[in-house]
């Protein structure tokens, strides 16, 4: 394991990627997504009960560019915390990729969705066809069930407007009392009849970094950045997230991870409930 340490920060030198762990000032750290406020509740109230942030933020350690963990930034800033532990990556490394989720959107008749949505003029298209609008940013989105495939036109290029308008078709889908579930491609290949598949378009690196620096914020799920190495465990004490001495919070963060045993476990692994496609490298 090559697991080095300096004053201050702790690096991970034989990862898919380098990581170097450190502690950020609040302020330093740019989202790109807005935060959903039941999500953020949550994650508020559940820091609140049990004061320990489990896993760092990841964030590109040139710009601040938040990859991984904004509702985590947002709630820490919430509890009053100067710093935030996070896992400093080459945002422009190319095993570095930004991607999109799709939504499979689930309710007993999707025709009543369809019909809802005529209102906005959709055009009847091929699956292919479909996509390739979304690549050529001629159409915001798609929907595509067991019948057809419904692609949304818009006359707006900017990526953020695009964005906005898939975001509003979602929140339709949600006052239709429909089932929104995030997913990679490959859940979405054979919709059921009670399943519509929501696509939307890829954004880049370049935009995404654009946005965060203006600070015009992306709709929640814009974006699915696939990262090859996570780190997780780190278990920080927000006692110390809150101490105005940044160099004490520092000190103490860099002793805490050079005690504890760093395990490397393979991509495909399962860290509490969830399966990581990542490979991982676990503070214990």
């Amino acid at each position: 394991m090559k697991e080095t340490s300096s004053p201050r920060s702790f690096s991970i030198t034989n990862a898919k990627i380098p990581i170097l762990l450190a502690l950020k000032k609040t302020d330093e750290l740019r989202p790109h997504e807005e935060t959903v406020q039941e999500d953020l509740k949550g994650i508020v109230k559940a820091l609140e009960q049990d004061p320990v942030l489990r896993h760092p933020v990841i964030a590109d350690s040139t710009t601040g560019l938040v990859l991984d963990g904004t509702h985590r930034l947002a709630a820490l800033k919430l509890l009053g915390c100067h710093t935030v532990p996070a896992a400093l990556i080459d945002y422009q490394n190319p095993l570095v990729k930004v991607d999109r989720w799709f939504r499979t959107i689930r309710q007993q008749n999707p025709s009543d969705l369809i019909k809802r949505l005529n209102r906005l003029s959709p055009i009847p298209v091929s699956d292919l066809d479909g996509e390739k609008s979304l690549l050529e940013r001629s159409s915001y989105a798609t929907l595509r069930d067991t019948q057809q495939c419904l692609a949304f036109r818009s006359l707006d290029s900017a990526p953020l407007d695009l964005c906005r308008h898939a975001f509003a078709l979602e929140q339709i889908a949600r006052d239709s009392y429909a089932k929104i579930i995030y997913t990679d491609k490959t859940d979405t290949k054979d919709p059921s009849p009670s399943t519509t598949v929501m696509s939307t378009i890829r954004l880049e690196k370049r935009e995404v970094v654009e946005s965060s620096i203006k600070q015009e914020l992306f709709p929640p799920k814009s974006t699915r950045h696939l990262i090859p190495s996570r780190p997780l465990g780190t278990n920080v004490p927000l006692r110390w997230l809150k101490n105005t001495n940044i160099e004490d919070a520092e000190t103490e963060f860099e002793k805490h991870l050079t005690k504890m045993r760093v395990r490397k476990l393979p991509e495909g692994s399962v860290v509490g409930s969830r399966r990581y496609t990542e490979e991982v490298f676990l503070f214990e």
